[in-house]
């Protein structure tokens, strides 16, 4: 049975989630007890207003019933300006009053002010009595009908309507402060309710914050002290070590990829120790390569000291012979130009020999230092092998051999160095004929490919040797079978102006009979190739 695997992203997003709506609950339980608070606090500042504005009703007209009592006395009308003033502010006061009585029915629609407007009323028709007395009461001292004056206010005062209105202002009063009471009241029980749901709220989700934080910190704690283990277990090398199946998925997932690394890198580190016994293997072969090389360089060195020995016994027999006809020339008192001549044609021919040598030398050391130039130009070299082949079938056949060429092009352009390639192949026809036997049939084949030409040139001689074959074309080498005279140089001169133009040069025994062949591989050069 397979464990339940829970995600633990979607439960700390859960909790998450939960802290944030009791969150946005205490804030708007918050923003709702400060509309209530706002709410009451504009109804207690609406009951102030009123309580202020029936005060100032009440000095009002007070201060009407004493000037009307002042002119009933004196008969005079003093400062009827500012008397009207009074009126119109008494007037204004109670619109006041009235609209803030409207202004507290808009604000709170539950509450009724029937009562309040009740006493409003009452307290406007006594305000409009005592105005309307007083006005009266003036215009008859102005029609200087003061007995009629006197009867009015008398009247006025047996009827009592300044302790009515007193009443009347009282009783509105007692219903404002009625009502602050009741704000009061109200305040404080939103209050007190207020702060215990506040309180709760805060207390429920700061122990759901702890409990979230204790929850997660363990399941984490637990977890990542199972995978720390591992990667030190995987740091001392104990890749074999495997972390058990996890509760939660993202943990679950990290242990398998930790396993999943454990796993590759004990597969890497099978194959980095494959990969050290093979390299502990190639340098076993690579020192016994070396040391093969040392013992054929110190080959090479000695073939180049016998070499050096060669070619001091081959400059020093044309110098001596050039040196000894000259001696001649110079103490000869013959009078025939033709013995002159002939002295001269023999130096000569010594001073062409010493010179070939001389630029053979020249032309593989420039080889190995990378500097030999060509003279490339684009040319028939169907037409270069027939003249060779002409030329070279001559000497066959003085030495009782023969040439044959094997080729179906008649025309095959290459860009190269034509001195050099005719350089090279006439050292190859050369060492053919040489090493040849009389009655010996050599072969000259031309192949066409995609990328190169090839040119073979198959001999009947002594054939080369496996040791030879990785020796034929260094600088320095005889082959110690050969006894016929040179320096040694043409197969290496002729390597050496192969590898110059790009191409490549090979000296193999032959399959099935004697001999070698010599494979030459030219790369065309030029774009558009020529179709044969």
């Amino acid at each position: 049975m397979k464990p339940i695997i829970s995600k633990l992203t979607h439960k700390l997003l859960l909790s998450f989630m939960i802290i944030f709506l009791l969150s946005c609950l205490i804030g708007w339980f918050y923003f709702d007890s400060s509309t209530q608070y706002n709410q009451h606090a504009q109804e207690s500042d609406h009951t102030h207003d009123i309580l202020i504005k029936y005060a100032s009703v009440a000095k009002l007209s007070l201060e009407k019933l004493i000037a009307m009592g002042e002119i009933v006395r004196t008969g005079q009308v003093q400062t009827p300006q500012l008397k009207a003033e009074k009126a119109q502010v008494l007037r204004q006061t109670l619109f006041d009053i009235r609209q803030i009585l409207l202004h507290k029915l808009n604000d709170n629609k539950h509450i009724s002010i029937n009562l309040e407007l009740q006493a409003y009323d009452q307290i406007s028709q006594k305000v409009e009595r005592i105005l309307a007395t007083n006005n009266e009461i003036k215009l008859l001292v102005a029609e200087n009908k003061l007995s009629q004056a006197k009867k009015l206010f008398s009247l006025l005062q047996k009827q009592n309507v300044d302790t009515q209105f007193n009443l009347l202002i009282d009783k509105a009063v007692k219903q404002e402060q009625q009502q602050a009471e009741l704000i009061r009241k109200s305040v404080n029980q939103l209050y007190h309710t207020n702060n215990k749901i506040l309180l709760t709220a805060l207390a429920v989700m700061s122990l759901f914050t702890l409990f979230t934080f204790w929850y997660f910190w363990r399941r984490i704690n637990l977890s990542t002290k199972q995978l720390l283990w591992a990667t030190q277990e995987f740091t001392a090398g104990k890749l074999n070590h495997r972390i058990a199946p996890q509760n939660d998925f993202e943990f679950q997932f990290l242990a398998k990829s930790l396993n999943n690394m454990a796993e590759q890198l004990a597969e890497q580190q099978y194959q980095l120790n494959l990969a050290k016994r093979s390299l502990e293997e190639k340098v076993q072969q690579r020192t016994y390569d070396l040391e093969l090389s040392n013992k054929r360089f110190a080959q090479v060195d000695q073939q180049r000291r016998q070499f050096l020995a060669d070619i001091g016994h081959e400059l020093r027999t044309p110098l001596t012979i050039i040196r000894g006809e000259s001696e001649v020339l110079l103490r000869s008192q013959s009078e025939e130009v033709s013995e002159y001549q002939q002295v001269l044609a023999c130096i000569i021919d010594e001073v062409k020999h010493t010179t070939a040598l001389i630029e053979d030398l020249m032309l593989v050391a420039r080889s190995s230092a990378g500097q030999l130039t060509l003279q490339r130009s684009q040319f028939n070299i169907s037409q270069l092998l027939n003249e060779l082949f002409d030329t070279y079938q001559r000497k066959a056949l003085e030495k009782q051999q023969q040439l044959v060429l094997n080729s179906m092009v008649t025309d095959l352009f290459i860009e190269a160095d034509e001195r050099r390639i005719r350089q090279v192949l006439m050292i190859l026809l050369e060492n053919a004929l040489i090493y040849s036997k009389s009655r010996a049939q050599n072969e000259i084949q031309i192949h066409v490919q995609k990328e190169f030409i090839a040119i073979k040139i198959i001999d009947q001689g002594i054939g080369i040797t496996d040791n030879e074959q990785q020796q034929i074309f260094e600088r320095f080498y005889r082959g110690n079978r050969s006894k016929a005279k040179g320096s040694g140089l043409g197969l290496p001169v002729a390597k050496a102006i192969i590898d110059a133009h790009d191409g490549h040069i090979t000296l193999k025994p032959n399959e099935h009979s004697t001999g070698s062949t010599a494979t030459i591989l030219l790369p065309w050069h030029f774009k558009e190739k020529v179709e044969i």
